[in-house]
């Protein structure tokens, strides 16, 4: 049956051929290629076609979602998205120091807040260009994640997994943000499709590209920085998966690396200049800092690491992990920022996705060392944004884990398309139907939620919309001066707030 393929090119890392049955859609080895040309089967062209208008179509119903009332809804700038906002300000008209290699006031690399700058400018009157180009990233990340998903999946799987990540509350939050950590989902997708693809043509260009792009996680949100971690961790795997090949393989990975030490070298002058300004943040939120002094009642780095693996290994499903007191260290006072990010006491995932979520890492332990690149993708990120820092879990910090996360929701659907017969034409309808139903769930939840007096509220120290012009005006005449940055909790108290 193979010699139907006869158009379908293997990689130099080849495998055998597959073909579904006939009357079901074929599916195509992660490491074959189908070349567009009239002897292809037809089959796989309609399948094709079908696939990308459908992803097309996916693509922008999400875009639409993100540009809903984006310049006025939610309905003030929280600190982080306001101060944001003063930077890009101080780079658009006044003396920004450190110039696209400084810092920011986090303080973190400038340089992503130098990528929406351009947006800022050309909508300065509201907040949809501080917001904009979270929201075009976060829609841009589908198109490499539907790549790597189908590298292993169908289409019809990918595309149902990625449209419940586009609808999910989690990920539609920090899509219509003024902030810049929803980047690192798109940074983390193309760098493992980069990673896939060097692995699987040998091309020097994929490696040197991979490293690129995991460059430029060290400059992007803190949660960024777990990119070359996990690429990184991955690569003993990867040199035995592709051991025939194991001088190549090496040399790539040392490529990758060089190239994104290489690329991250400007920006070592800005961090030591001061180097513990630049760590104070890390420093802040290590949960093995806190053990020093206690935390939640408990001392010591093994007791308290041991009560953060369990607690957030209950991160996607249990909602009483995302409630109750936050923990503050004795030099200073924290605010709780968890309200901000999702809903306060629900877990991170809609039930409909967690049990598929759950379903995809039982199914993948069936055969591991095909999925090792994605327990990769998240382990590395949850070990290093949650278990090891202080009041998780935290949807902030955890944003780069929603690759591999929805990865295992697609494991799952794929599974269940596989196994419903296809010819009762109701039960596959019914998986559609109810992934649909979730994602409309998820985005009303989101609305509703975002909108509501307990969010907004967990939002403070926040600018009221109403308000933007006024604050804005005096926020850029302050940079024209080249005055000192002006936190949102400055100037409440200028206005007469608390």
């Amino acid at each position: 049956m193979c010699l139907l393929y006869s158009n379908v090119r293997a990689s130099r890392f080849g495998s055998a051929c597959h073909i579904n049955l006939p009357g079901k859609e074929a599916h195509v080895p992660q490491n074959l290629t189908l070349t567009e040309n009239p002897a292809t089967p037809p089959v796989i062209q309609t399948h094709r076609r079908r696939n990308i208008l459908l992803l097309a179509a996916l693509l922008v119903g999400a875009l639409l979602l993100r540009l809903f009332a984006l310049g006025s809804f939610p309905s003030n700038l929280m600190a982080d998205e306001a101060d944001n906002l003063v930077v890009i300000y101080e780079v658009l008209y006044g003396n920004r120091p450190g110039g696209i290699f400084g810092l920011d006031w986090k303080p973190n690399p400038i340089l992503s807040l130098y990528a929406t700058a351009p947006f800022v400018a050309l909508f300065r009157d509201s907040a949809l260009g501080l917001r904009l180009l979270s929201a075009l990233t976060s829609v841009a990340a589908l198109i490499p994640l539907y790549a790597l998903y189908r590298r292993h999946l169908g289409g019809p799987a990918a595309l149902l997994s990625l449209a419940l990540l586009s609808t999910s509350v989690w990920y539609l939050n920090f899509s219509r943000s003024g902030w810049e950590n929803v980047h690192v989902v798109l940074l983390t997708a193309v760098a493992f499709w980069l990673l896939a693809k060097a692995l699987e043509t040998g091309r020097w260009r994929y490696w040197a590209f991979a490293g690129v792009v995991a460059s430029l996680g060290l400059y992007a949100y803190f949660a960024g920085r777990a990119i070359l971690v996990a690429l990184l961790v991955y690569a003993p795997v990867a040199l035995w998966q592709h051991r025939k090949s194991l001088r190549r393989v090496a040399a790539g990975y040392a490529l990758l690396g060089v190239v994104a030490v290489s690329l991250f070298l400007p920006q070592l002058p800005a961090i030591g200049r001061n180097p513990y300004q630049f760590n104070v943040r890390a420093e802040r939120v290590s949960v093995l800092k806190a053990a020093e002094t206690g935390y939640f009642g408990r001392q010591g780095t093994l007791d308290v690491l041991r009560y953060q693996l369990a607690r957030n290994a209950r991160f996607f499903f249990d909602g009483d992990v995302l409630a109750g007191d936050a923990y503050s260290p004795p030099e200073q006072l924290l605010k709780d920022t968890r309200p901000r990010y999702s809903p306060f006491g629900e877990p991170l995932l809609d039930p409909f996705t967690a049990v598929l979520f759950a379903a995809g890492l039982v199914l993948s332990l069936w055969r591991s060392g095909r999925y090792a690149m994605w327990w990769a993708m998240l382990l590395v990120p949850w070990l290093l944004t949650q278990v090891l820092t202080i009041n998780t879990p935290d949807a902030a910090r955890g944003i780069g884990m929603l690759p591999a996360i929805y990865f295992f929701v697609a494991l799952a659907l794929d599974r269940a398309w596989t196994l419903l017969p296809q010819a009762t034409k109701v039960l596959r309808p019914a998986l559609i139907i109810a992934v649909a139903t979730a994602a409309a769930v998820t985005t009303l939840t989101y609305f509703s939620w975002a909108g509501s007096p307990e969010a907004l509220s967990a939002r403070e120290p926040a600018v009221p919309l109403e308000r933007f012009e006024e604050w804005s005006e005096l926020q850029v005449a302050r940079a024209r001066a080249n005055q000192p940055l002006l936190p949102v909790t400055i100037w409440q108290q200028m206005q007469g707030g608390e």
